[in-house]
């Protein structure tokens, strides 16, 4: 089926307390061991593009394989920015067939992050895009401390004023270490405070750095109002792992495809498992039947 807008996926993961897998997708593998997985899962999934990955892939590219592969899939596929810097970035994915953009002024003075949010709402809002503001201190691989976590009126303001459709708080979150660094640290989650940020400003609640995550926690989340969760580090850790024990186990001169199918197949067993805890596997019939009487 065509990529699915994100505003139906949060609505129907929001109306039945659920969250929505958006994966980091830095390559095609990837991509495919997201979609696989919702499709032995039958779970919505979003794959999420870095504008990193145009270091040596165009956002375009990677979003015409991600909407081949939705238009042969059989579960709901959405198709998400991560982590826009610029208006350019959002724009660049929003041409790539993004239907939500990040536009991430977390280390921005309040006033600077309301402008670029609403810079972005300006151009994507017209296109029936969302836009996901951040707020709050996530610094990588590091446990938050109650000064870092979003600040309620200040994300009021924020959503308010700028026009963000969807908000990716601090809330005791922990960012993966995928730039360097030490081992990521164990989450703990803030569900009151995400509870409050949800009611305050009444869009979805994306939570960032959703690896290493307890269950118990990830349920307590959706429960709160988290409707998507950012998953990168522990699907790249598997692939990595799968990946280099064939390249160590063989000449350099081994055929690539040999270690990327395991690799993919590595990625698909850990999202999988993350579709258990987000509780989106086996939501694809009831979010069908949803979707047949609301879309546009």
């Amino acid at each position: 089926m065509p990529i699915v807008p994100l505003s139906s996926l949060l609505k129907h993961a929001s109306d039945n307390h659920y969250a929505v897998g958006a994966f980091v997708s830095m390559n095609i593998e990837v991509i495919q061991a997201a979609i696989a997985a919702a499709e032995a899962k039958r779970s919505p999934v979003v794959i999420r593009i870095h504008p990193d990955v145009r270091a040596i892939t165009r956002l375009d590219t990677l979003g015409l394989v991600a909407r081949h592969l939705a238009a042969e899939a059989t579960v709901p596929v959405g198709l998400s920015l991560d982590h826009g810097n610029t208006l350019g970035d959002t724009i660049d994915a929003i041409r790539a067939g993004c239907t939500s953009v990040m536009l991430d002024g977390a280390e921005m003075p309040l006033e600077d992050n309301i402008r670029a949010v609403r810079e972005v709402v300006a151009a994507a809002e017209p296109l029936g895009i969302l836009v996901e503001a951040s707020i709050g201190n996530m610094e990588h691989g590091a446990v938050q401390t109650a000064d870092d976590l979003a600040d309620v009126e200040e994300a009021r303001r924020l959503v308010r004023e700028s026009g963000a459709t969807i908000l990716a708080p601090a809330i005791g979150n922990v960012h993966g270490v995928a730039h360097g660094g030490a081992a990521k640290a164990t989450p703990s989650l803030a569900i009151g405070r995400i509870a409050e940020l949800r009611q305050a400003t009444g869009v979805p609640i994306c939570m960032h750095g959703g690896s290493g995550t307890p269950p118990e926690q990830m349920k307590a989340a959706t429960r709160a109002g988290v409707a998507m969760v950012i998953l990168f580090t522990d699907i790249v850790t598997a692939f990595n792992i799968a990946l280099k024990k064939v390249l160590n186990a063989n000449s350099d001169g081994i055929a690539i495809i040999d270690a990327l199918i395991p690799a993919q197949h590595a990625a698909q067993a850990v999202i999988e498992q993350k579709m258990d805890d987000l509780g989106s596997t086996g939501q694809t019939d009831a979010f069908m039947r949803w979707y047949s009487g609301h879309k546009k």
